[in-house]
This record gives structure tokens, C-alpha cells and sequence, in this order.
């Protein structure tokens, strides 16, 4: 197990692919419409509404969204888990070990190499992503 001084904190949205950049923003800002639609401004709208057909309507529209930007962040995930199948054997290693020095908290080094190495190992997952 190699450990990379590239810190996966310091990992900016710009230091991503072009894809995976346009992918990330469109899912940002999905979330947010996410967030207006649920917010009390938008809420307390649509419980004034008299026709029932609409509130209806805007509740599974919103439901929809949800579920469909679930769906497609699934597909994402899906997708980051096949790139990321070449890293299992370090990342598994590297978790049981900080699991073990956390259990055996005596040794503080022990502790700090270990998160070195796995934040390390996530640090150049994060640069293949």
C-alpha cells in the first residue's frame, strides 16, 4: 500500500473530468430544486390550493423527482463502483488496519500512519474518479 500526499479535502469539483464535472452540477442542482420544492415557501402554496387535483399533482411530481435523481445517483454509484473494484484489496486492508489500531487505541502513531494510508488510498480513488 503506497500512500499519496493528495488529501481527498483538497479534491475541488474543478479538478474533476469534464463528464463527471457536468454530472455532479446537474445532480447539485437537482438537489436543490429538491430543497424548493420541499421548502415551506413552496409548501404552504400548495396546501392553500383549493383544487385537490393539483396538490395531487405536485406531490407526485415531486415525488417523481426525487425518485428519478435517486435513480440516476444510483446509476452514478453503480458505475464509480466498477472503477473502483481495482482498489478493493488496499481499501479493505486499509480499513481493517485502522479498525485494528482504533480497537488498540495505545498506540497513537499506529493510529495516525493508518488514517494516513486510507485517506491516501481514497485520495487516489478520488483521482481516477
Amino acid at each position: 500500500m503506497t500512500y499519496s500526499p493528495t488529501s481527498p479535502t483538497t479534491l475541488t469539483i474543478d479538478q474533476l473530468p469534464a463528464m463527471d464535472r457536468v454530472r455532479a452540477q446537474f445532480l447539485d442542482q437537482l438537489r436543490e430544486c429538491e430543497l424548493e420544492l420541499n421548502s415551506s415557501k413552496i409548501q404552504n402554496i400548495f396546501e392553500a390550493e383549493k383544487d385537490i387535483t393539483k396538490k395531487r399533482k405536485f406531490i407526485d411530481d415531486r415525488t417523481d423527482l426525487s425518485v428519478l435523481r435517486i435513480k440516476l445517483e444510483s446509476v452514478v454509484l453503480e458505475k464509480v463502483a466498477a472503477r473502483l473494484k481495482c482498489f478493493e484489496d488496499d481499501l479493505n486492508e486499509g480499513i481493517n488496519n485502522l479498525k485494528n489500531s482504533i480497537t488498540s487505541v495505545n498506540n497513537t502513531v499506529d493510529i495516525l500512519t493508518t488514517v494516513k494510508l486510507v485517506t491516501g488510498i481514497i485520495a487516489r480513488i478520488l483521482v481516477i474518479l
